[in-house]
């Protein structure tokens, strides 16, 4: 903007100049995929998104809110999953208490599935400029089957650092 005593407005709002703990940019992806796992091993649930941070300093928030169901069989007293996020190849959060477990219930029925609503969030600190994904791995740690359906929602967001 150029005027009588206004003067020069250049660039006031590029990232550079954005305070610490600005939003900068947000992604969203959302998915109606529906994965299943009987591994108590780690395993992609394919659920991913990709952000490229316009610095080095910056954070990455991440967020993933899914419905995970679980079933437990005759055989099974009790149902357990875990979760963790990994960026790129890296682990970089894994939500498990001190037996390894996100959710653990005990269940009063015979071949009976357990529901619930999940929602994980951390921030990360890529150091980088270069494009990162960050997807989320599941693991079944008791019971039958572990299964995630419904309305998968992943959110990304770059930080000013």
């Amino acid at each position: 903007v150029i005027g009588s005593g206004i003067g020069t407005v250049t660039n006031q709002f590029a990232d550079g100049n954005m305070p610490a703990g600005s939003v900068l940019q947000t992604l969203h992806a959302e998915s109606t995929s529906t994965v299943n796992s009987t591994s108590s091993s780690y395993a992609d649930t394919g659920f991913n998104l990709s952000i490229t941070p316009s610095s080095t300093s910056n954070n990455i928030l991440i967020q993933f809110e899914f419905t995970t169901y679980m079933f437990g069989n005759n055989d099974d007293t009790e149902v357990g999953s875990a979760y963790k996020f990994v960026r790129d190849s890296t682990d970089i959060k894994a939500f498990e208490d001190s037996g390894g477990y996100t959710t653990k219930v005990e269940r009063s029925a015979n071949n009976y599935w357990e529901a619930f609503r999940t929602n994980l969030t951390h921030l990360d600190s890529p150091s980088t400029t270069s494009a990162v994904n960050y997807k989320l791995q599941f693991a079944r740690k008791l019971g039958g089957q572990l299964t995630i359906k419904g309305v998968t929602k992943i959110i990304l967001m770059e930080i000013a650092g």
